[in-house]
């Protein structure tokens, strides 16, 4: 059965006529008979007799009415509740990240935005983890190893290996430090504030306390910009080797010192529409495009 034949056949029972359906939908009364012909058809039942003084509802006709209205009933609340959902599905969507996690992520927010282009994505850029159990944001993108305990939601999106590297250009001015302990002869690129505290930054620095730095910043993304131009050995996740092919891996601490990308969120707000619709598109897309680096950087290591 199609919907709209049951509502011809709903209205021509409530006014009695083709002609008073057609009114009531809107249509010309070709479209109210070519309907009830095929929802008849599919049903395999004469459901209205049809006369010049007006239509009347068969026995099957007024067995089926009751059945008929429930399924209109139904349908009403069906669309009330969508309609309500879509409104939700609108306003703004305050997500806070680092620079380097916003500039990946802006592929899957031109897609998200074409699919829900009532919504409004606000980036909060900052290395710093903000209060989102205070509201300082919707949604976090975190880049850590781990969280700690709260009772805000998390959900693990990727675990990926932190190398220490350079630029070519720094090689073949400097050469490239193979070894931990070859750090202390190297220009190094610091960290400022909570990127200072990463570990795999403070483990660089344990290695060589006193290497000479030029160039400090309090965002793990600049700091990476700040190797690939040169200024100097500093840490970025192996993965971005391949990505970066001015890139020169110096060498990975061992045992390794791993990283990974969590979206946390607050128990109240994480099945509202809109946060709901954000979670359900960017993890598949971000798991996605961790597979597709991870396998494209260990086929390069196999063919190495």
């Amino acid at each position: 059965m199609d919907w709209n034949d049951l509502r011809v056949f709903l209205a021509v029972a409530r006014q009695g006529s083709a002609l008073g359906a057609a009114v009531e939908l809107a249509v010309n009364q070709t479209t109210v008979g070519r309907r009830l012909d095929a929802l008849e058809r599919a049903l395999g039942l004469k459901l209205i007799e049809r006369s010049q003084s007006g239509s009347r509802l068969t026995a099957a006709g007024e067995k089926l009415l009751p059945k008929a209205e429930k399924i209109e009933a139904e349908f009403a609340a069906l669309s009330q509740q969508v309609s309500a959902f879509q409104r939700d599905l609108s306003g703004t969507l305050r997500l806070t990240l680092s620079d380097l996690s916003a500039n990946m992520l802006m592929p899957a927010l031109a897609e998200f935005r074409a699919l829900y282009p009532e919504i409004t994505v606000e980036l909060i850029i900052t290395d710093r983890f903000l209060d989102i159990a205070a509201g300082e944001a919707d949604i976090a993108m975190r880049g850590t190893d781990r969280l700690e305990d709260s009772d805000l939601v998390a959900r693990k999106l990727a675990q990926f290996e932190f190398a220490i590297c350079c630029s070519r250009a720094y090689a073949a001015r400097h050469g490239v430090p193979t070894a931990p302990e070859d750090l202390k002869d190297h220009i190094l690129v610091g960290g400022e504030q909570e990127v200072a505290n990463l570990p795999i930054v403070k483990w660089m620095f344990e290695q060589a306390p006193d290497a000479e730095v030029r160039c400090r910043s309090n965002s793990l993304g600049n700091m990476i910009m700040a190797v690939r131009n040169g200024l100097g050995v500093g840490p970025a996740p192996l993965l971005m080797m391949l990505e970066h092919p001015e890139l020169v891996l110096c060498m990975t601490p061992e045992p390794p010192m791993m990283g990974g990308s969590w979206l946390v969120t607050r128990q109240d707000v994480k099945n509202t529409p809109r946060v709901r619709a954000f979670i359900d598109f960017f993890v598949p897309y971000f798991e996605g495009e961790m597979r597709k680096a991870t396998e494209a950087y260990e086929a390069s290591q196999r063919s190495a």
